[in-house]
């Protein structure tokens, strides 16, 4: 495959839902993404594993969430040597992968990211190396940027929040010509959905038919893997 931007969407996918589609999506169409991989992560580390079902029921989901959607790609890319679960060393091999750039990688996370990001393995040498984009969950307010992320990163901070669409496109084509990674800021109508309400909801019986795949949504059903 030759690409030439590639978005990459990290998470635990306990489950994939509706907001991740969404968010990658809006990544994809914003930056010219040629793909987006969604990359299952296998122990996350910032996350408690008590609610975390084995790999393979994440990764099925991720692949069943994708299927048909040739743009979108699930990853076990966590698990190939030197095996790692540390986004920097995901994004390194994806680079070695693909023959690119620091620069033509796009890491989309949901805003929520922001308030760890700073404690992530090697955050800074992260963040000056790749494309970040955060998409902001409506109604969702958060603390000033210089107490979340690493000073040297505040000047990549490009910040698209409250524009219209055509100056969010205007803004991008400026900012994407630069010659430095870049920390972009979005709206998107992000839908509020969480994998922990999902979860939650699942193990009391209740729908979850609006919040995943419809694909998804039956996987999850016929395993009970959740407990409902």
């Amino acid at each position: 495959m030759t690409a030439t931007r590639l978005g990459v969407l990290g998470g635990s996918f306990n489950p994939v839902h509706l907001g991740h589609l969404h968010i990658a999506q809006c990544g994809r169409d914003l930056f010219g993404l040629s793909q987006v991989h969604f990359v299952v992560a296998s122990v996350p580390p910032h996350k408690p594993a008590q609610d975390l079902i084995p790999f393979p029921h994440r990764y099925a989901m991720a692949s069943l969430a994708t299927s048909g959607l040739a743009d979108f790609i699930p990853s076990m890319v966590e698990l190939e040597p030197p095996v790692s679960p540390y986004s920097v060393d995901t994004l390194a091999k994806l680079a070695r992968r693909y023959g690119l750039t620091g620069k033509d990688l796009y890491f989309i996370a949901g805003g929520d990211s922001l308030h760890d990001v700073a404690g992530w393995h090697m955050s800074e040498a992260l963040l000056m190396s790749y494309n970040f984009v955060f998409v902001m969950r409506p109604g969702v307010s958060m603390p000033e940027l210089s107490t979340l992320l690493p000073k040297p990163a505040l000047a990549r901070v490009v910040d698209c929040r409250g524009s219209t669409p055509n100056g969010m496109q205007q803004l991008l084509v400026t900012e994407l010509a630069a010659s430095d990674c870049r920390i972009f800021l979005i709206d998107a109508g992000a839908p509020d959905i969480a994998a922990s309400q999902i979860r939650k909801l699942a193990s009391q019986g209740q729908g979850i038919g609006h919040l995943v795949p419809a694909a998804v949504h039956e996987y999850i059903l016929k395993l009970h893997l959740y407990g409902e």
